[in-house]
């Protein structure tokens, strides 16, 4: 295998394989983020309520994303492990059940979701007075959640081959067409939310269109074809070895999202709600930064752990820590200082603004300690190691994190409610110190190279 994709995996400089495949992936990921702000930013412009009915369907965003992820990050951890084995001809067909299983599933979801919609949108948050918005902006997500799995699929296939700038490409187009499409549709067109829900749809079409294309055109390592959907029981237990911790990880956030936001309206209506939403999509900036760098050290440990070549990996350990710590840290001050500049953006209330100076500083904390955790979860996803990814996946985003929902605020009233992230980390950083340290002092990884 002489593609220069795989030879990055294999020989290339650490460092620069890892910047070569995150910078790409970062990049694609900001341009995402940037439309999270964006378009949360013109929804909040139609007031509070608008912004409080987009952070009550996050929830539904959230499932979606469980689904797309749990077949792309499956699907991808075993793809890097096989092309590291030299097997070609299993990593094919991989691919192409990764593929049409998340779009089978996808059209699933968009059946039972609209089925229930409006039962789901007040176990998730909604109140009366923003039902009906909530609604006319769900209907157009859902719609779009086809899009959005197959999306998730192939972006991560794309970047375990290799790959990550046609992810990048994908990833960053129908970014760009949604901000592109938000004013026009919510305030030209006058189609308020429904409009901002009309663009997402279509721009999850359009980017999906041109990863497709990266597949069917030979651009990819790898390809997806009909033929090549041959599923078993050994092959699918491969993908959700990884994946189902992905995905049990992304619905308890779905449902902890949920409970945060019924929590919200409780201590702080509407005002606290849409604060709790503006914070979570600036959040989102430091956030993927992170994901961005995870996604290039995933297929260079994947790859280099099917070729058992330890030395790599753990080269590729330490310089995804300190890459990302240090980011992490200057992300940190941007939220810890420039919280009001980032709440006028949003043309938030006075109440809305002081909530979310509040909660910017609690996620800035947060943020420094995700910087740890995110590389060893993506460490262990990246051998296959499901149990281990699973326990810090759902101790961030559920174990943890549900319990600071209820408790907090019963002795800090709102800020128990803005600081359950950070309460959750701590926990998480704990848990994940107590897992990984023992894996490395009793030289587990010798073991899992020997008996892969």
């Amino acid at each position: 295998m002489d593609d220069q994709r795989i030879v990055l995996l294999r020989d290339t400089k650490i460092s620069k394989a890892i910047n070569t495949m995150s910078i790409p992936a970062i990049i694609g990921m900001l341009v995402m983020a940037i439309y999270n702000v964006v378009d949360t930013m013109f929804v909040a412009w139609l007031g509070t309520s608008a912004t409080s009915a987009t952070q009550v369907v996050l929830p539904i965003m959230m499932l979606t994303s469980a689904f797309g992820l749990a077949f792309g990050i499956g699907g991808g951890s075993y793809v890097s492990r096989l092309l590291g084995q030299n097997d070609m001809k299993k990593a094919q067909i991989t691919t192409s059940v990764s593929f049409f299983t998340a779009v089978g599933a996808g059209l699933v979801f968009v059946i039972v979701s609209l089925l229930n919609l409006e039962n789901l949108l007040y176990l998730f948050g909604a109140n009366d007075s923003i039902i009906e918005t909530s609604k006319n902006y769900a209907f157009f997500i859902i719609i779009g959640s086809v899009f959005t799995m197959g999306n998730m699929t192939m972006n991560n296939i794309l970047r375990s081959e290799g790959s990550s700038k046609l992810s990048m490409l994908g990833m960053a187009a129908g970014s760009v067409l949604n901000v592109a499409l938000d004013p026009l549709f919510i305030f030209t067109f006058g189609w308020g939310v429904s409009g901002a829900g009309f663009a997402t749809a279509l721009s999850q079409g359009f980017s999906f269109l041109i990863l497709l294309s990266h597949y069917l055109m030979k651009r990819s390592v790898l390809s997806i074809k009909l033929s090549n959907f041959k599923p078993s029981l050994a092959m699918y237990t491969e993908i959700f070895k990884v994946g189902i911790p992905t995905f049990l990880r992304q619905t308890l956030f779905s449902i902890t999202i949920g409970f945060l936001n019924n929590r919200a309206f409780l201590y702080g209506g509407n005002d606290l709600l849409a604060a709790v939403g503006i914070v979570f999509r600036i959040g989102m900036i430091p956030t993927y930064i992170l994901f961005g760098i995870g996604q290039g050290f995933q297929p260079v440990v994947g790859y280099n752990f099917g070729a058992k070549n330890k030395k790599r990996i753990l080269d590729a350990l330490k310089y995804t820590l300190s890459i990302s710590l240090i980011l992490a840290f200057i992300s940190s001050l941007f939220l810890i200082f420039g919280g009001e500049i980032f709440m006028h953006i949003f043309k938030a209330s006075p109440s809305v603004t002081a909530y979310g100076i509040r909660g910017l500083k609690y996620f800035a904390g947060s943020i420094l300690l995700l910087a740890v955790t995110n590389c060893i979860s993506i460490f262990y996803q990246a051998i296959g190691k499901g149990i281990e990814s699973l326990i810090l996946s759902i101790s961030r985003q559920g174990i943890f994190y549900l319990p600071a929902i209820f408790i907090a605020p019963l002795f800090f009233d709102a800020d128990g409610i803005l600081s359950s992230q950070l309460i959750a980390d701590a926990f998480t950083f704990i848990v994940t110190a107590f897992v990984f340290i023992p894996f490395l002092l009793s030289h587990k990884l010798d073991k899992e190279l020997d008996a892969s």
